[in-house]
């Protein structure tokens, strides 16, 4: 049952955050018109918070607080700086970590992590990147 609603909840998030910080291919056919009974996404609650990263070259752990103390899914969107954002995982609640393997370890690469409280209400945290053309690496 919980799979079903992060995966509604997903499918609805992402219809609705495309022009905010997760960004995704808009090079798509037209979707067909609007419904009337449809029920738009709508950002509520708290965003997770302290998004941080830790780079190890060729993977990258995204953390965050969880702001509904275990209670919701998260959705991580992340991509190469400068570039759309798209979905790379569902996250289960009372998590609060992601693993990216096989990175490019010359790319700069960005997140953001979404809070997905029903299928119509999400937050979205800031975005972080990382900085690996700034020179030198954290002690």
């Amino acid at each position: 049952m919980v799979a079903l609603v992060v995966g509604g909840a997903v499918v609805a998030v992402l219809a609705a955050v495309g022009g905010g910080a997760l960004w995704l291919n808009r090079d798509a056919a037209p979707p067909p018109a609007p419904v009337a009974s449809a029920v738009k996404p709508k950002v509520t609650g708290p965003p997770p918070g302290d998004l941080r990263l830790r780079d190890d070259t060729t993977t990258i752990t995204v953390t965050w607080t969880d702001p509904s103390g275990g209670g919701v899914p998260f959705v991580v969107a992340g991509g190469r700086a400068g570039q759309k954002l798209g979905v790379m995982a569902t996250v289960d609640a009372g998590q609060n970590r992601y693993t990216v393997h096989g990175l490019n370890a010359k790319v700069d690469y960005c997140f953001t992590v979404l809070a997905v409280y029903s299928t119509d209400s999400y937050a979205t945290s800031g975005q972080v990147c990382t900085d690996r053309a700034g020179g030198g690496t954290p002690d």
